[in-house]
Formats: structure tokens, sequence, C-alpha cells
């Protein structure tokens, strides 16, 4: 009996899987038409991810109540829906409508612009300028252990919000981001995260920061140091565009040149390029790049190679 009960739970676990892939793609991420009709939705004051999934069938926004729950849940965003009355559309999807649903729309509110790669006490100081309320030692509880999971963009928040209430947002979008660009937290993450955190203050764009992304993986695979000055800055709380002597001496694991392989954790919280440049290197012959002060990127083979673009850009 018990093997019955197996077979017929690993048949159902299937099915799901099956069906789940079946709605994805379109519920998540697929937008509606042109001439799909706009519908109002109030969603209650203390109304649970249940009630509005169930409020979002009932207006024919949704098919799967349990769908959108689950990718709520997934990606952080059940208990951050607000209360309020929005404007939706018929088949919005899932990234679309959680990005809306968990926007408050009563009272002041303020814009705050998060760039790429800011750090945790850099997305403080602006958020904290913005919300002046919010005190540093909020911030810091608040922010404990999230270096890299906060995503940089632009924000409305309430005059009144607080540091978890920040916090909170900025985390559910980086969920929202990861599942709509289909990038999954998995065991590693962490070190796809710290990876990208490293690219997105080495270099810009994304073509570069794929190449430099696959430089830095064969460092990592035959146990050369990245030599990441951006790392050393991190060490420091400086932000030297070339890191000097003294701070090469510095005594840290986030110091790349000391010490091999990546650093403990993110140093910054980088955008959605520097996060596939990671998973997805561009491979290529180089083992070493500059960035010039007019911000172009210098690629060589060989160390040799290297000192050359330096005695060439960097002087």
């Amino acid at each position: 009996m018990s093997r019955f009960f197996l077979l017929f739970a690993i048949s159902c676990s299937l099915a799901f899987v099956a069906w789940a892939g079946s709605v994805a793609y379109d519920a998540i991420l697929i937008a509606p038409g042109p001439g799909a009709e706009e519908i109002s939705l109030t969603v209650p004051s203390g109304a649970t991810a249940r009630t509005v999934a169930g409020q979002l069938q009932e207006a024919g926004i949704i098919e799967s109540p349990f769908a959108f729950r689950a990718f709520a849940r997934l990606t952080g965003a059940a208990p951050r829906l607000k209360a309020g009355t929005f404007t939706l559309k018929e088949g919005m999807s899932y990234v679309a409508l959680l990005s809306i649903l968990s926007l408050s729309t009563a009272g002041e509110e303020v814009e705050i612009t998060i760039p790429e790669g800011y750090t945790v006490r850099q997305i403080g100081e602006v958020t904290r300028a913005a919300l002046p309320h919010i005190t540093k030692e909020e911030w810091d509880a608040a922010t404990a252990g999230l270096e890299g999971y906060l995503f940089p963009d632009t924000y409305r928040f309430h005059t009144d919000a607080t540091s978890e209430d920040v916090v909170g947002k900025l985390r559910a979008t980086f969920g929202l981001r990861l599942a709509e660009n289909g990038i999954v937290q998995g065991e590693d993450f962490v070190k796809t995260l710290t990876l990208a955190s490293i690219l997105e203050r080495e270099v810009r764009g994304a073509e570069d920061m794929a190449q430099v992304s696959d430089i830095f993986r064969k460092r990592l695979e035959i146990g050369m140091a990245l030599q990441a000055d951006s790392t050393v800055n991190y060490a420091t709380g400086g932000n030297r565009p070339s890191v000097t002597y003294e701070d090469l001496q510095v005594d840290s694991p986030y110091n790349t040149y000391r010490y091999p392989g990546l650093p403990p954790g993110p140093i910054g919280n980088p955008g959605i390029d520097a996060i596939q440049a990671a998973e997805h290197p561009t491979k290529n012959p180089y083992y070493y790049f500059l960035t010039t002060p007019e911000g172009e990127v210098k690629y060589a083979r060989t160390f040799e190679e290297h000192l050359d673009n330096r005695r060439r850009f960097l002087r």
C-alpha cells in the first residue's frame, strides 16, 4: 500500500510540474494585448495573497489563483501586497501584477533611484535622504546579510515608509526580476551573485561584463587571484579607480589580491545585466583586462600584453 501511495505522489508531482510549465510562460511573462480591457480592482486592508488571487480571478484578470499565489510566494512578493484601488488589465502577467499590487496608491510619495552596483550602505544613504525618519540603526538591522539582494531600480514609497517597507520592496523586486529573466536561485547562486557584484563595479556594459566574467572564471579555475580593485575598495570603504599599495596590504577576505577565490559574499547590489553575465560568460582567450579613463576596456592574453596596455592607456 505504501508503494502505491509513493507512486501516486510521484505521479501527482510530475503532473503538477507539467501543468506549471504549460502555464508559466504565458501567465508569468506575457503582457496583455493592446486591446485588453482595463479593470479597476480594490484590494481591502489586510487582504492576504489568497484573497487577492481570488479577486483577480473573479475580475477575469488571471485564470489560476493557485498559480498566482505560488508565484507570489516564490518571489517573496506575497507579504508585500498593498491595499488600494489599482488599474489593471485582463491577462496581465504575474510579474506586472505583483509589481503594481505591491505599490500602495494612497498618500504622499517620494521617488528613490538606486544605481546599479550600490552597496547596502550607499542605498541606505539614498533612502535616508528621501525618508529622513529612518535611522541608520533601523536600516542596518533591516538589511543585515542582504548585500547583493536589493535590486537597483527607481521606486516610489510613502513618506511614512519604514526601513522594512523599503527593504521588502527591493527584495521582492529582486525576486521578480530574476523570475522574469529565467534566473533560478540554486544552491550556488550566491557565488553567481558575488561574481555579478564584482562585474558591476569593474566594467560598464553587458558585453564587457560577459567578457570579464569569463576572465574571472578562468582565474578561479586555475587558482589565480581575481585581483579586482572593486573588492579592495569594498574592504577599505574607498572608491578609488586604482587602489594604492597601502590598500593592497589590507588583511581582509575581500582583498582578492591577497586571497584567491571569490570573496565571502557580494560587494554590492548588481543589476540584471551583471547577473546574466555572471551566469553566461562570453568565451574568450584573455586573462587580463583594464579600463581606460574613458571607460573603454582593453584585453590581454598574457601579463606582458597587459603591462603594455597599462603603459599605453593608463599613463
